[in-house]
């Protein structure tokens, strides 16, 4: 794909938009800082953009480059949004940053539904992950301030420890907040508790799990029209 061809799709874009309704010419113009003269002829072929004035015509109608590629021609509601993949791995040795990105992933629309600056990570190896996660699963993380500051019920979530960022069963008692992994969270005791006071903890609970997703397993089950035993 060339980018003649992500250009003809930005610009289908914004006239699906305004076709819709949900966009005027005149507002749409205003957004991207362009004469609505201007526009119209852009939406009529009769002009073309600048670079400059495609990146503005992106961000008023709130799209990118992945987004435009993925999208399937005449659909007006894309599906698919482009979430930051982050550049590290989520587990030992990792960063404590959620903020160092090596490109996109596409992601349903449906999955970011209430999800707050969604990022996308690969997991890193680690023998007391909660059962439901594997390495290398890519996981969805939503980054809520409102939810990370209330932790609640038996979901994963991203906390910050002394070597990096680790997924951690949490939960809230008092002046404390306590984490657990897969070897002690059947035991209350062996949770670990960190002190709050003092404390935001926004800087130790840093995203909650939302999805997961990995490979289907690989092991062969033969040909599928072998009859099993019995058969």
């Amino acid at each position: 794909m060339y980018l003649d061809e992500v250009y003809r799709r930005l610009i289908e874009s914004a006239r699906q938009r305004v076709r819709a309704g949900e966009l005027s010419e005149r507002g749409l113009a205003r957004l991207c800082n362009m004469s609505q003269p201007h526009l119209h002829n852009v939406l009529k072929d009769i002009r073309a953009l600048s670079p400059e004035s495609a990146d503005r015509l992106m961000r008023a109608l709130n799209t990118n480059v992945p987004e435009l590629l993925w999208r399937y021609p005449g659909e007006v509601e894309t599906g698919v949004h482009a979430v930051p993949l982050l550049r590290g791995r989520i587990g030992p040795g990792g960063d404590r940053i959620l903020t160092d990105f090596r490109g996109f992933t596409p992601l349903p629309a449906s999955l970011l539904k209430g999800v707050v600056t969604p990022v996308a990570a690969r997991l890193a190896a680690e023998l007391v992950l909660p059962a439901a996660l594997r390495f290398n699963d890519l996981v969805l993380l939503d980054q809520s301030p409102e939810v990370r500051s209330s932790p609640r019920g038996r979901g994963c979530w991203v906390v910050a420890e002394e070597g990096g960022l680790r997924v951690r069963y949490v939960k809230v008692g008092g002046t404390h907040i306590y984490l657990a992994s897969e070897a002690t969270v059947s035991d209350p005791r062996r949770w670990q508790p960190i002190t709050l006071q003092g404390k935001n903890i926004l800087d130790i609970v840093r995203a909650r799990i939302v999805w997961i997703g990995r490979e289907m397993e690989t092991e062969s089950a033969g040909p599928a029209d072998t009859p099993g035993p019995g058969h």
